[in-house]
């Protein structure tokens, strides 16, 4: 008995559905008044979002390419330091890194180094005895996408040098440098 009257509700409420799925009024698609109703289309086709235009391709950050910048120190006469300042094209991109963190190291006593990411980056090395030669000193550089830098894009100057624990003579140091 419950299973009969469960397929009666089961059958009138298929019945209403489809009553509402076929629309009110008569089946001629009249309301009643004579004048056909409007016929409802309904789309079948799913909702797309935007797309790229045809031959277009969504545009990705390009990520830079990390440069390595190797700078070598020597010298003529016996140095205990000296202050470098490196100067580079920020539109070429920057050392990985910013203040006291930028990437670069070296085995020199008393390594420092600043990057101010405006383009000026400091090198420093100081010790109390005689530094020994060559001394070499690496960064990271991230090169922006689409740009090539070269080693004429940086500029290392010698802004100072202690000898004999004075101000010594910044020509004795030379300063050559490589991009790889």
């Amino acid at each position: 008995m419950k299973a009969r009257m469960r397929t009666q509700i089961v059958a009138a409420v298929a019945v209403t559905l489809l009553g509402f799925g076929a629309g009110c009024g008569d089946s001629n698609n009249n309301d009643n008044t004579g004048a056909p109703k409007p016929t409802k289309t309904v789309s079948t086709t799913p909702v797309r979002t935007a797309t790229p235009a045809a031959g277009s391709t969504p545009t990705v950050a390009p990520t830079p390419t990390m440069r390595t910048v190797t700078f070598t120190a020597n010298s003529s006469a016996q140095i205990q330091g000296f202050d470098l300042r490196i100067t580079y094209p920020t539109g070429k991109g920057s050392f990985d890194g910013s203040a006291d963190s930028v990437a670069c190291s070296s085995a020199a006593p008393g390594f420092t180094k600043n990057d101010k990411d405006d383009g000026n980056l400091t090198l420093i090395s100081a010790s109390s005895s005689n530094l020994t030669f060559p001394i070499t000193i690496t960064c990271t550089f991230d090169q922006t996408a689409g740009q090539n830098l070269s080693t004429s894009d940086i500029q290392a100057t010698v802004r100072e040098v202690t000898q004999n624990g004075a101000t010594g003579d910044a020509s004795l140091l030379t300063v050559s440098l490589s991009v790889g």
